[in-house]
């Protein structure tokens, strides 16, 4: 089950985090509530719970335009008020399900120990039942509705390959005799060869011929477990609900590996990309430069004299010189740029699909960007250097070329931007 805490507090959020993380829930945070709509559309969750005061409106306000946007289910919506705010009933009158205080998390953290104990009893997610049979297929959709579950169905194999292509499942029930020529031993195989989460949901083979060589290689293609027509709809609870668990325990070990690479591959203080993935992801987009003959540039830039800045004003002052450079790195950028800090005061940007004069020009906007940026009212400029990927260019050569060039702008007076012959 997945919590959403909205909440502009960092120290609140942990706290109501470790709150959902013994009652087994996996608690996500949002610091507006912009970043919260963004993640209700991207995924449902189960329970949510919101504060009054939030950085770009009120808990209400998000409350109501989540409503009238169709992001808010069955699950319980809870108002985290502060001590001074009394909006109980404005928020129960506009369908919150309860306010609680910030102040008192005991109270809190029964109600939310108590819905996490009854919500247990209905599973949660979506099923895509394989099936030729109207009649048997309406059975199974009847019983895996009463579980909780959501479902699909397809009749035969290609209907069910497309489905899985488009749609994301925890689980697919399968059955032997299936319309057209394609049999379900057939579909679990290729089900099995699909690339990333669609070739690795779980299966649960069902055939009314029960006989042992048929199962075996049901299994043997790829099929998790196996259940016999007609269905006992206990067993069959028990073993879609092991299957479905044991998927969403995946899905989150796989988003808990992918977060921590994220973590990793960032760096602390600014958010952006660490020359340990900026090292390893540039030397792959080179060979698919020279692979499709389409241009890529890096912009490789030192802010100036950064070491006078942390002498005289303070290493404080000087880590806020950093992010707001990166900022403006960020800013600067669309989905075919990556910006990275690979060193101390040392920032590099990478574009794709970006020709030497593309480059310069973006290098010329990002320079007024940085001068125009002024934090705390300190002057701030930067030397920045332009390299256009070559032919039989190496990321150490090309990394060469636009660090000489940014050297060059270094001895032209700096605050300048110097492309590489």
């Amino acid at each position: 089950m997945r919590a959403l805490i909205v909440e502009p507090s960092r120290m609140i959020r942990n706290v109501f985090s470790a709150l959902f993380a013994r009652n087994n829930v996996r608690a996500i945070g949002a610091t507006t509530a912009a970043e919260a709509l963004a993640e209700l559309a991207r995924e449902p969750v189960d329970f949510l719970c919101f504060a009054m005061q939030l950085p770009d409106t009120t808990g209400l306000e998000f409350y109501a335009q989540a409503k009238a946007d169709g992001l808010i289910g069955q699950h319980p919506s809870v108002l985290l008020t502060g001590s001074q705010e009394d909006l109980g009933a404005q928020a129960l009158a506009l369908g919150v399900t309860e306010c609680f205080s910030k102040n008192e998390p005991a109270v809190f953290e029964g109600f939310v120990t108590h819905w996490a104990t009854t919500a247990t009893s209905k599973l949660r997610g979506r099923v895509l039942v394989v099936e030729d049979s109207a009649m048997q297929a309406a059975h199974f959709e009847r019983l895996l509705d009463g579980f909780g579950l959501s479902t699909a169905r397809a009749a035969s194999g290609e209907a069910a390959l497309a489905l899985i292509a488009k749609e994301r499942f925890d689980l697919a029930l399968v059955d032997y005799v299936l319309e057209g020529n394609t049999t379900g031993l057939a579909v679990i195989r290729q089900i099995r060869a699909l690339p990333g989460r669609a070739g690795k949901i779980p299966l649960l083979a069902i055939s009314s011929f029960d006989d042992t060589a048929r199962r075996i290689e049901m299994l043997r293609s790829g099929a998790n477990d196996f259940v016999a027509k007609p269905v006992v709809a206990e067993e069959l609870q028990v073993r879609v609900g092991n299957l479905i668990e044991l998927r969403q325990a995946l899905d989150f070990l796989e988003e808990q590996q992918q977060a921590l690479y994220d973590m990793a591959m960032r760096d602390r203080l600014t958010s952006l990309y660490n020359r340990y993935f900026i090292n390893e992801h540039t030397q792959g987009l080179i060979k698919a430069a020279h692979a499709s003959g389409r241009p890529l540039s890096l912009i490789v830039l030192d802010i100036d004299h950064f070491k006078r800045i942390n002498d005289a004003h303070g290493h404080a002052m000087g880590d806020m010189v950093l992010v707001a450079v990166a900022s403006a790195l960020s800013e600067s950028i669309d989905a075919n740029g990556i910006a990275a800090r690979i060193a101390g005061d040392e920032f590099m940007l990478v574009l794709k699909d970006s020709d030497a004069f593309a480059t310069t020009r973006s290098a010329e906007r990002l320079l007024e960007m940085i001068e125009e940026l002024s934090p705390s009212g300190l002057p701030v400029t930067a030397s920045l250097g332009v390299a256009q990927c070559r032919p039989g260019d190496s990321y150490d050569t090309l990394l060469n070329r636009a660090d000489q060039a940014m050297n060059e702008a270094k001895r032209n007076g700096r605050n300048c931007v110097i492309s590489a012959d």
